[in-house]
């Protein structure tokens, strides 16, 4: 390298570096404010000369005129504009006035502000000392500059030159600065002209980081706001042996220890994240010899992305990393902003985070503060704000492999941050060892956290076994509170008692026809009849299957042509009912109006029934093809019912909204939850079920304690509880159960806040297994709302691809195992590998008992958090591949949700021919001005959503609907009909 010995003519203004560039266009738009800062604090205990100090800073700042520049705005690119040091640069507080214990408070607090102080970068100083005086003989110090003006290496020349002019200027009173050959405004013409000639390869860089998500799966959700929280540090110490270790593969690969380093967290990340390719922004030092002890920001902020996809081993990954790193270099001279527009479109830096995760490696160890006549320690600064949501410092690795993580706390929180430290600790120690395993099979937690884990992945609750069907539990409330109310509606009520003798009556007529081991169909309001009929079916040993009495259609043809019931129970004259008409013309099915039978008394059956003989059968939404039946066991069913009841507080003096719709399978629990308790069912009348405004007029007339709902319809009651004074808000309420949905934090605290004392449980499961989790919701909820821990007599693991248990944190699909899983679907027993088991014994951490554990694959994401939790992650078949990119549809959906003009949406996928994905179709309901006008379009979500996960959001049409978006019986998006609309609509636009 030919480098010039003349430092350059300068007349108060300097040519900027890159990686000034980048650092004022982030400051000038307000992105990540105050983040891009380094600060040290040091606590000093002797006597401190503070003007020998002073002179020892200035002459600090004498030296590198760095320090005691700004970056300036000319023709609107940023110029190094130097001058004279500030006289802010240095500060004095005396605390010495304060009582002691606010003197020690007030200090911690001062040294956090200084940390966290946003810097101007055209105004200045952008390197300040702040000395703050306790005692005679107690100082704290802190050291802050901007990262435009110095980095790592940097803080080390300041410290030592600080050090040795305070001890010259205490020996003499004064220092003598010789004056610097080198600037690093030098560096920063050299930079460039060396680099003017340099091939801009827009597109190496392009298809290098395109196909990585910038986005880094977080901890907590994400906000398209701008990041207010503050920031976190965990240290870390690796000890001797995992520094040798990384040594010894050093120098057997030839690698360098930051491809060493790069690789080992890029294997956490994807495991963590889940994806084939990750990206991480590296600190690469590029300082030449000849500014070896100049300051400046030298580091050059590389993107790698590390490509996993094929499962490489580690000393394989370590290659790429390496090979990465160069080519990353060779191709440095895209300066930041033209790489934000190359990759981002429009160039918004806003959209410049082209990486979520940092890391930087120390070149050599920090140097010391020494001041002389004090002892200095070096003290924990908490800086409160961080350039990327995950920032792995690595301080040292020759003694020992030691460092921090930086963590933004809004994505990330304390102990999430610190499994993901101890995790990176273990996969890195356990590469080394063995650099030739593949990294997906590399331990992420210890011994103990293993342990723990396996634990949690074998606990199955355990809870009373069922002894008799609901049915005979039903009776036996019967008999002892015959006149309890049994069933509360609008026309009146209907004690135990004689909802008993209607429903022996049915049994007895059922019996006689033969309806034993068949289903038997109900379509019926919600009500007494309804009720009556359900408990006859079961009593007769027959099962249920239940029906709405609006338009079946095509669904309702097919579970009858499947099921072939025994008969259909309704009311009424049957040819007004043309899925009726259809069963008994096409099917020759039997019709029976229940109005008929009283006159014809039969005395019921006598003939016990099993807990082994079928329930219920309850079939699927079909929101994504063919209705699929589902067949509970008496066992399964009393077993489910008798927990929710005792867990939930189920009993006398509860009274229960039958909400579900009675497709719906949790519609059958809330319903035998009530009669097998002696609680009141209180059947929600149609008109008003889907009407938030008259729903909640109805919970507070019907002095409902117990609901249960989804999270969307839960969402607009909080709206009506929200706008009504709080007296004339229920106080009869006193559970409310959410299932069926994600359950957002908001509409947790929203409750809480609307209706305190009210006990709010998340429920989580399948039809196959009627529920698997829950979680009782005990206080405000910052992040994600836990699914919780394992119903009793449910195994609920989340495993990988290859069957074997995810570590903490990280995200796999859950798969129940239980004795109460359902046997299959009614003709596919198989239900295309759904009911496949986990091979237990291949993992050794999954206890197996295949006679007495079904399993079922719910296709559902989640994963297990440190305290054992359970957190939802989505549904894998919302899961989508476009042009190589995956992208969860429903993290997409929840980012679009957040826009302050949608009030309802959901994506899906358009697909080619060949079924690959090609656009995503998003179909928004709007919320609407005062003049009712959409308040917002497809141009605004567009750029919402590119502000969350880059280009691929370019391929995103949107389709707008001034109603509500279609559902499906249980209540659900109907995501099926959407996407047929996506096909067929020719209003799609791509952009």
């Amino acid at each position: 390298m030919t480098m010039t010995d003349t430092a350059l003519i300068r007349a108060g203004q300097a040519v900027t570096s890159c990686a000034q560039d980048g650092l004022w266009l982030l400051d000038r738009v307000g992105t990540q404010t105050g983040a891009h800062r380094i600060a040290r604090r040091f606590d000093a205990s002797g006597y401190l000369d503070l003007e020998s100090l002073a002179a020892a800073w200035d002459a600090v700042l004498e030296r590198h005129e760095v320090l005691r520049s700004t970056l300036v705005e000319v023709d609107g690119r940023p110029v190094q504009q130097i001058g004279k040091a500030a006289v802010e640069s240095f500060v004095v507080t005396d605390l010495r006035h304060l009582a002691r214990p606010d003197r020690d408070e007030q200090a911690d607090r001062l040294c956090a502000e200084l940390a966290a102080e946003p810097m101007d970068l055209a105004g200045g100083p952008l390197a300040r000392l702040t000395v703050l005086r306790l005692d005679t003989a107690e100082q704290r110090l802190v050291l802050v500059a901007h990262r435009a003006v110095a980095d790592e290496r940097s803080l080390s020349i300041i410290l030592a030159q600080l050090s040795a002019d305070y001890a010259e200027a205490v020996a003499l009173s004064s220092v003598t600065v010789q004056p610097a050959s080198l600037q690093y405004a030098d560096y920063a013409r050299w930079r460039r002209d060396a680099d003017a000639d340099r091939p801009v390869r827009r597109d190496w860089w392009s298809t290098a980081l395109t196909s990585s998500p910038s986005a880094l799966t977080a901890d907590r959700p994400r906000s398209s706001r701008p990041v207010t929280g503050g920031c976190g540090t965990l240290r870390f110490d690796w000890g001797t042996d995992a520094a040798d270790l990384l040594t010894d593969l050093c120098d057997d690969s030839g690698a360098t220890p930051l491809a060493v380093l790069l690789a080992g967290y890029q294997g956490l990340l994807q495991r963590f994240a889940g994806e084939d390719r990750v990206a991480i922004g590296v600190a690469y030092p590029v300082r030449p010899q000849a500014f070896a002890e100049v300051v400046g920001p030298f580091d050059n902020l590389l993107v790698i992305s590390g490509d996993l996809s094929d499962g490489p081993t580690f000393r394989e990954l370590v290659g790429r990393a390496e090979e990465s790193l160069r080519e990353a270099f060779d191709n440095r001279a895209l300066p930041f902003t033209h790489l934000v527009r190359a990759l981002n479109g429009d160039g918004d830096p806003r959209q410049g985070a082209l990486c979520d995760a940092m890391l930087i490696v120390a070149t050599e160890p920090e140097a010391e503060l020494r001041l002389t006549g004090a002892a200095v320690t070096r003290a924990e600064l908490r800086t409160g704000t961080a350039a990327a949501d995950l920032t792995l410092t690595v301080e040292r690795f020759t003694a020992s492999i030691a460092g921090s993580l930086a963590f933004r706390d809004d994505h990330f929180g304390p102990d999430a941050a610190e499994v993901l430290l101890d995790q990176l600790g273990t996969l890195l120690i356990a590469a080394l060892a063995a650099p030739d395993t593949r990294v997906g099979d590399l331990p992420l937690d210890g011994v103990e956290r293993s342990r723990a884990l396996e634990l949690a992945s074998n606990q199955i609750g355990v809870g009373a076994a069922a002894e008799e069907p609901v049915h005979e539990l039903f009776r036996r409330i019967a008999q002892v509170t015959p006149d309890a109310v049994a069933v509360s509606w609008h026309d009146g009520e209907l004690t135990y008692g004689e909802l008993d003798r209607r429903a022996a009556l049915l049994a007895g007529h059922l019996a006689a026809l033969g309806a034993r081991g068949k289903a038997v169909a109900i379509r019926l309001t919600p009500g007494p009849s309804q009720l009556a009929a359900s408990l006859g079916v079961l009593r007769a040993g027959a099962h249920m299957v239940w029906f709405g009495t609006g338009d079946a259609g095509e669904r309702g043809r097919v579970v009858l042509d499947e099921l072939r019931p025994a008969c259909l129970l309704r009311e009424g004259d049957p040819a007004g009912d043309e899925l009726a008409r259809w069963f008994g013309e096409e099917l020759g099915g039997r019709v029976i109006d229940l109005a008929t039978l009283d006159a014809v008394p039969v005395p019921p059956p006598t003939e016990p029934v099993s807990l082994e003989e079928l329930a219920y059968v309850a079939y699927t939404s079909g929101s994504t093809g063919k209705p699929k039946g589902i067949a509970q066991t008496h066992g399964a069913f009393t077993q489910f019912v008798a927990w929710l009841a005792d867990s939930l507080d189920v009993g006398p003096g509860t009274r229960i909204a039958q909400w579900a719709a009675p497709e719906h399978d949790p519609s059958l629990c809330e319903v035998f939850a009530a009669l097998t308790t002696g609680a009141t069912l209180c059947p929600v009348p149609e008109k008003i079920r889907a009407h938030p405004e008259k729903f909640v007029d109805w919970l507070v007339e019907s002095r409902i304690t117990f609901l249960q709902t989804v999270p969307s319809f839960g969402r607009e009651l909080l709206k009506v509880f929200k706008r009504r004074d709080p007296a004339a808000r229920t106080d009869s309420l006193r559970r409310l159960v959410l299932m069926g949905e994600a359950l957002p934090p908001e509409l947790v605290n929203g409750f809480r806040a609307a209706l305190p004392g009210i006990a709010l449980a998340n429920v989580y499961g399948p039809t196959e297994t009627i529920a698997a989790t829950w979680h009782e919701v005990t206080g405000d909820v910052a992040a994600t709302v836990p699914i919780g821990r394992s119903i009793p007599g449910r195994q609920v693991l989340v495993l990988d691809e290859a069957d074997r248990p995810c570590p903490v944190g990280v995200t796999g699909e859950i798969v129940i195992r239980s004795p109460f899983v359902a046997r299959g679907y009614i003709g596919d027993e198989s239900g295309g590998g759904a009911f496949r088991p986990v091979d237990g014994g291949s993992s050794g951490r999954i206890e197996n008992d295949p006679e007495r554990m079904r399993c079922y694959r719910t296709g559902d994401l989640a994963r297990r958090r440190a305290d054992g939790l359970l957190e939802f992650r989505g549904r894998r078949d919302l899961q989508v591949k476009l042009y190589g990119t995956r992208v969860e549809l429903a993290d997409v959906e929840a980012a679009l949700a957040e826009h302050d003009s949608v009030a309802e949406c959901a994506v899906v996928p358009l697909t080619d021919s060949d079924g690959l994905v090609i656009q995503l179709v998003a179909f928004v309901v709007p919320r609407r001005t005062p003049s009712g006008a959409d308040a917002a379009g497809a141009d605004a979500w567009r750029t919402h959503l590119r502000k969350r996960f880059g280009t691929s959001m370019l391929l995103v049409s949107f389709q707008t609907s001034s109603s509500s978006l279609p559902r499906n019986v249980g209540g659900k998006v109907d995501r099926r009909r959407l996407a047929a609309g996506a096909r067929d609509s020719t209003t799609a636009r791509r952009n």
